[in-house]
């Protein structure tokens, strides 16, 4: 054989090396990125917010369902809009993550109570825990199916 036959058949060797080497890393990627989507779409289960306290009357009632994260406010682009004088712009945060609701004031100027509490950090919740949002009272509530 000619010394070009053999650097022919290297040079061959080394493209069949590199793209074996490329796909593998590509399916390595796309194997975690769907695993992570998997997390990430982590469904929480059905819950919502239920007005418990109504002291005047405007002031809102029924239920306000929840996303992962909810946004309450008095801003009209929060998730959950609360028009009342004591309420902030942007009051308080509630996100589902690892498996459980967490509750966080986002430096409201009357502060978030839970359960009639006041807290200055992220806290999870459980069902039936009662959040006050300036005079506006919501439980947490898991909503049947």
């Amino acid at each position: 054989m000619s010394l070009e036959w053999i650097l022919f058949g290297l040079r061959l060797a080394a493209a069949g090396l590199l793209y074996t080497f490329l796909g593998t890393a590509f399916y390595i990627i796309w194997r975690d990125l769907r695993q992570t989507a998997g997390f990430s779409a982590e469904q929480p289960p059905r819950f919502c917010l239920r007005v418990v306290s109504r002291p005047a009357e405007d002031q809102p009632n029924g239920e306000f369902p929840l996303l992962p994260v909810t946004l309450i406010g008095r801003g009209p682009d929060n998730t959950i809009v609360l028009n009342r004088p004591s309420v902030s712009a942007r009051h308080a945060r509630l996100e589902f993550r690892r498996g459980t609701w967490w509750v966080e004031d986002l430096g409201s100027r009357n502060g978030v109570l839970l359960n009639d509490l006041p807290i200055s950090r992220p806290t999870p919740l459980e069902p039936g825990d009662v959040i006050g949002i300036g005079e506006v009272r919501l439980r947490l509530v898991e909503v049947s199916s």
